[in-house]
């Protein structure tokens, strides 16, 4: 009896299998009978219940090591699929099971789809949606009980879904197991194991997988609060930086309101306005007056690209103000111009009187305190030009008078006039001065013209005004090829069309620039003779014919009209024939008889008949030679600005 005790001891220090205890009790039935046989097999008795005891709390300790590991992935892994595939995993580690599944609920459609899955070896049950109700995991989710059975294809007390049905065979399970994932008491999933053998579930397992589906749904919970704070945080930040970005607004407006009071107040340029309201927008700016001219435009450092879109713009979009009446109204850009920008538009208005619109492109975000500061701009923009009116109309006076008297045909009283300058303030002589005189293409109102040579003289501290139906400027600049590149990059933007301007100079006097004036009313007038509409220059850049205007007389002008063209002029009156404009377009085109032809309208004969009946007329044929093409050609030159510009206007000095 002793011997078998000992192996007892033994075998439940060693922990060795409830199997191996049957082999000592099947010894112990071969003891003889009596009370010491029977002490033996109720020691054996509570030893096999020992070790059951002991076999539990290791199966516990399993659990509860499981449990704790569960825990931990809560805190150590941050993905929410890889804690709950963990938990999976852990599951068929821990019951010895083929394949286990988590399922959760779609909000949408109340169907529950597999999240996660582990040990399937088909597809086909990760694509499985369980309706309410159908399967195990509908009845699960419907019910929120656990639910257990050892053949799910052929058990009557499931709802079956054909689908499922399917998924499950092709994967084997036989038996399956599941509970629910809760929330505050809700049902949005559950854990399930499979096997492919008959199997039965019992209570501890079941609590097993209770445990660690009431992790899983910690596991959820923790992602959905989250996701909620995270939103939140997104949601405060987004207000955050819209609050820093109000009041980085309202700063600014209170900063251009306290800017744009002193530009009234000192009473500053068009152009020096647009520039200081660029600069504090940090856009482009394009002053346009109510005829569609421009009068100024601006932009920030880095943005100069923008002001020729922003001027197309404005002179396409016409003259409509938007729909708020007086205010500020956002109009559309153009595809791939100004891109990045909003463009505004506002009336520049003092009560019914209208001064322009102020055009804007600035980058968004543009809100309700922008859109007060445009209009504010708007305002200043308007008392402006009020005041820059009054003060033009005073101005205007006195130039006009005071230009009058410098370029009457009778000389003023140098000395009353020089001090009678000096007192107005409006121009000083004895600084370096470029004369213009200006036209504008046809259809261009002159008051327009005017206001755009003041504009350009405003920069420099010029003077404009009219005399004999044209804009003259005095500009102060000591190289005229300098002050005349300068005219033609800026005048037609101001104007918004192109000018048409003689120039001459320099001149340090109000006596030279009297002769100034003369000189420069010539270049103009021959520029319109020769077909130059539209140019800027001097009589030097008029090349030759210029030169030669300018040192010679009436006299000889007449003369080499007379001798090589009289005759051929007197036979066309005589005969309505067309010779000299036929010899015309033939040193036009380059002495070419057929390209003559073609810019005539005939045929090459007729132009080879009329060059003979030329020599003819004439008696002779030198004009075909060098020395008398010149001539010829000097002659027709003439003869055209003859035309237009009568001979004591083109020469009188």
């Amino acid at each position: 009896m002793s011997e078998i005790l000992a192996q007892v001891i033994d075998l439940l220090a060693e922990h060795t299998p409830v199997e191996s205890f049957d082999e000592v009790t099947a010894e112990a039935e071969n003891l003889p009978a009596g009370p010491e046989k029977e002490r033996v097999l109720v020691a054996l008795a509570r030893a096999g219940r020992v070790r059951e005891q002991i076999v539990h709390h290791q199966r516990r300790e399993r659990e509860l090591q499981a449990l704790f590991e569960t825990a931990r992935d809560l805190s150590s892994l941050r993905d929410v699929d890889e804690v709950l595939a963990a938990i999976v995993r852990r599951v068929r580690q821990l019951l010895g099971a083929d394949s286990g599944y988590l399922a959760l609920v779609d909000p949408d459609t109340g169907e529950a789809y597999m999240r996660i899955t582990a040990g399937t070896v088909s597809s086909a049950i990760e694509s499985v949606r369980l309706k309410p109700g159908r399967g195990i995991g509908g009845w699960i989710i419907q019910t929120g009980r656990p639910f257990s059975t050892s053949h799910y294809l052929t058990d009557d007390h499931i709802d079956h879904d054909p689908a499922v049905d399917d998924a499950v065979a092709r994967d084997g399970a036989s038996s399956i197991g599941g509970v629910p994932i809760k929330v505050k008491g809700e049902t949005i999933g559950a854990l399930f194991i499979a096997d492919r053998h008959e199997q039965s579930y019992d209570s501890s397992a079941m609590a097993l997988l209770t445990s660690l589906a009431d992790q899983a749904s910690v596991v959820i919970e923790n992602a959905r609060l989250f996701q909620e704070l995270q939103a939140t945080a997104d949601d405060l930040r987004i207000a955050n930086e819209e609050l820093r970005q109000q009041g980085r607004k309202l700063e600014r407006a209170s900063e251009a309101h306290e800017r744009l009071m002193p530009l009234a107040l000192g009473r500053v340029s068009s152009q020096e306005f647009t520039e200081i309201v660029a600069d504090m927008l940090g856009g482009a700016v394009v002053f346009v007056d109510d005829g569609g001219s421009v009068l100024a435009t601006a932009a920030s450092q880095g943005r100069s690209d923008d002001v020729e879109g922003l001027v197309t713009q404005a002179q396409q979009s016409g003259n409509t103000d938007g729909e708020r009446s007086g205010g500020a109204s956002r109009l559309p850009t153009e595809e791939g111009a100004l891109e990045g920008h909003e463009v505004w538009v506002v009336p520049v208005r003092a009560g019914e009187e209208r001064f322009g619109r102020l055009w804007f492109a600035v980058p968004p975000p543009i809100v309700e305190p922008d859109v007060r500061t445009l209009e504010r701009t708007a305002q200043t923009a308007a008392l402006l030009q009020l005041m820059e009116r009054q003060t033009t109309i005073v101005e205007q006076q006195l130039r006009g008078e005071l230009m009058d008297d410098l370029l009457a045909d009778r000389e003023p009283d140098w000395e009353v006039f020089e001090r009678r300058a000096q007192r107005s303030g409006l121009v000083d002589f004895s600084t370096t001065h470029v004369a213009f005189v200006v036209s504008a293409t046809s259809g261009t109102p002159r008051s327009q013209l005017l206001r755009a040579c003041a504009g350009f003289c405003s920069r420099s501290g010029g003077l404009a005004t009219e005399y004999a139906g044209n804009a003259v400027m005095l500009v102060p600049h000591t190289d005229v090829d300098a002050a005349v590149e300068a005219m033609r990059h800026t005048l037609p933007v101001l104007l918004g069309a192109p000018v048409t301007a003689g120039a001459a100079g320099p001149a340090t006097s109000a006596r030279d620039v009297r002769v100034l004036y003369q000189e420069a009313l010539r270049c103009h007038r021959l520029l319109v003779a020769l077909g130059r509409a539209g140019q800027v220059a001097t009589i030097e850049d008029l090349g030759t014919l210029g030169v030669i205007l300018e040192g010679t007389s009436r006299s000889l002008v007449l003369r080499l009209v007379e001798d090589n063209l009289g005759a051929l002029l007197r036979y066309d009156r005589d005969n309505n024939a067309l010779l000299v404009e036929t010899l015309a377009t033939f040193f036009a085109e380059g002495q070419n008889p057929r390209a003559s032809a073609s810019k005539l309208h005939v045929h090459p004969n007729t132009v080879y008949q009329r060059l003979e009946r030329i020599d003819q007329v004439l008696g002779h044929n030198d004009w075909r030679r060098p020395q008398g093409a010149l001539e010829m050609q000097l002659a027709l030159q003439f003869h055209r600005v003859l035309s237009d510009i009568p001979l004591h206007d083109l020469l009188d000095r």
